[in-house]
């Protein structure tokens, strides 16, 4: 990205160079390990999957989601935590040779051809355990708002989230191999293929304005800022992957950037992101979060990789 680009985000990359220690620390404190009497290569695991580079976008979104509305980012630390643990453990059930098959991650040997898959399963399913219990710390004393971000987290894993949105992937692979594939048009799956990234941008922003104390109609615009820079982010993608994909996918047309073109794709995006950007200044009050967020949504739209 040019050097023009990236003073463009100049706010963002700011707030993430404050706050990503704190996340750094927070993460290595909350870690779930096994106890030295039953440890194996569990930890040595957990480490390898979770401090494995990254930004921290997802738990930098916790943060400005309770800075939107008036919250100190010190008391969601640990909720972001939770958030990075939900992230990670999607990533390795994602990279699973039942699901994507994917032997690398980041640049890196993917957790579970350097572990084997089941020491992988049982990591993401640690980091999942671990995530449930972070939204009560420093919040015991306000238990209805604890119980609400727990309640996200549920929605965001379950059928209509992360767990839903895995199976799309996996009908997706499979049709793509068949002579059945085109039997479902591109626009069934167009607004459902990206459960997984929405499901999570929407936890990330709303886990933090619930426990800030964010109103009913502050979380209901988080939401639809979420399914929208959630459909950002996966255009983006496709349009990054595009030549990648047409060859997977052939004549079976299952991405919007495939079917339409990389013109009609790239307008489509622009339309995504000045309606995300619209719900925020229409609807929020300017301060440091909302500038970041802004810049995030352009960002998470105009990057190449």
């Amino acid at each position: 990205m040019t050097e023009e680009k990236e003073l463009k985000y100049t706010d963002l990359w700011h707030y993430v160079e404050r706050h990503k220690p704190s996340i750094e620390n927070a993460l290595r404190e909350h870690l779930p390990l096994a106890p030295a009497s039953i440890e194996t290569k569990f930890n040595e695991a957990t480490r390898y999957a979770l401090f494995s580079g990254g930004k921290r976008l997802r738990p930098i979104l916790t943060l400005l989601g309770a800075e939107l509305v008036g919250g100190k980012t010190d008391l969601m630390i640990s909720a972001a935590c939770a958030v990075e643990f939900i992230h990670t453990s999607s990533l390795i059930f994602d990279d699973l040779p039942c699901m994507d098959n994917s032997n690398e991650r980041r640049g890196k040997t993917s957790l579970h051809e350097r572990y084997g898959e089941g020491l992988a399963v049982l990591v993401a399913v640690g980091f999942l355990n671990a995530a449930y219990g972070l939204v009560f710390v420093n919040h015991n004393g306000m238990p209805e708002r604890a119980m609400a971000a727990h309640a996200e987290i549920i929605e965001c894993v379950g059928a209509a989230g992360m767990v839903g949105g895995q199976s799309v992937d996996l009908a997706l692979a499979k049709e793509a191999q068949t002579a059945d594939a085109n039997r479902n048009s591109n626009t069934e799956y167009e607004s459902i293929r990206n459960l997984k990234t929405s499901a999570l941008m929407r936890l990330a922003l709303r886990v933090g304005a619930i426990l800030a104390g964010a109103n009913y109609l502050e979380l209901a615009h988080l939401s639809r800022f979420a399914e929208l820079l959630g459909d950002a982010y996966q255009l983006s993608d496709d349009l990054i992957d595009l030549e990648e994909d047409a060859a997977i996918f052939a004549e079976n047309q299952k991405t919007f950037a495939i079917s339409s073109g990389r013109e009609a794709a790239n307008l489509k995006l622009k339309r995504i992101v000045e309606d995300a950007k619209r719900i925020l200044i229409e609807n929020f009050h300017s301060n440091e979060a909302r500038s970041c967020l802004i810049q995030l949504t352009d960002y998470l739209a105009e990057r190449k990789s």
